[in-house]
């Protein structure tokens, strides 16, 4: 491969190398640019390289580069349908709603995620295993949306600036992440528990944000591999555009 560095989007060039053009595609499936990718025969990756089999940070090849299929549009959907409610009331600048502290909208929000993991785990229709084959570990960086300016994929995201919900499953899990680790963990950071789950942080215990934000996920955004054959591959982070907090 040729030389790259940690930066997730800086492994393509403006000019064609080797033939070697690559159309990128958004988490849409849209076509938004045509880059090439520059590719030295004489140096292929192993593919029983933990790094491609299991990544387990962002600067492993798997983590940009894998052969794992996504399998996340049906859970995606079904967010979506819970939290549009919600995502719509939110206002552009604070305060983000008319709700009198963080405790109380994440209370409600909780509640709208504890049906959205209830109805995914009665939904045979949504994989169980997000990913196939198994991969333990991906994060998922919290973004403000709307994007301020030019937006038309999370390459245009820096980002390093924004908190990461770092979802790991069991090394030995036969499923790796699931979709309700995936919902959990997600809902944990921005949200917290309830009083009565037993926990070890103050309050209800989100991890992301302050008392005046009031998240809510409109959406998630992710770039995909070109040439998957019809399957999903995703390069790199999962980002969770988030209304109600602060650019």
């Amino acid at each position: 491969m040729a030389e790259q560095n940690n930066d997730l989007w800086s492994e393509t060039s403006s000019a064609p190398l080797n033939g070697n053009e690559t159309p990128t595609t958004s988490a849409d499936g849209s076509l938004f640019e045509t880059q090439a990718v520059e590719f030295d025969d004489n140096d292929e990756c192993d593919p029983n390289d933990p790094g491609m089999l299991d990544p387990q940070s962002p600067e492993d090849e798997g983590y940009r580069g894998g052969d794992h299929d996504f399998h996340f549009q049906e859970l995606d959907e079904l967010i979506k349908r819970h939290t549009a409610a919600s995502s719509a009331t939110i206002k552009p600048e604070k305060p983000y709603d008319d709700c009198p502290s963080r405790e109380l909208h994440n209370k409600n929000q909780r509640d709208i995620w504890r049906r959205i993991r209830e109805e995914a785990a009665n939904d045979h229709n949504i994989p169980s295993a997000l990913f196939s084959p198994p991969r333990t570990y991906i994060e998922v960086r919290v973004v403000d949306w709307p994007r301020r300016g030019h937006y038309c994929c999370p390459c245009d995201i820096a980002e390093e600036a924004y908190e990461a919900i770092k979802i790991r499953a069991p090394g030995d899990s036969e499923d790796g992440i699931t979709k309700d680790m995936f919902t959990q963990q997600v809902s944990e950071a921005l949200y917290g528990r309830d009083p009565d789950e037993g926990k070890e942080w103050e309050g209800d215990g989100y991890k992301i944000g302050g008392e005046d934000d009031r998240f809510v996920i409109d959406h998630f955004d992710y770039m995909i591999q070109a040439g998957g054959n019809g399957k999903v591959r995703i390069m790199g982070h999962i980002f969770a555009m988030t209304r109600g907090m602060p650019p």
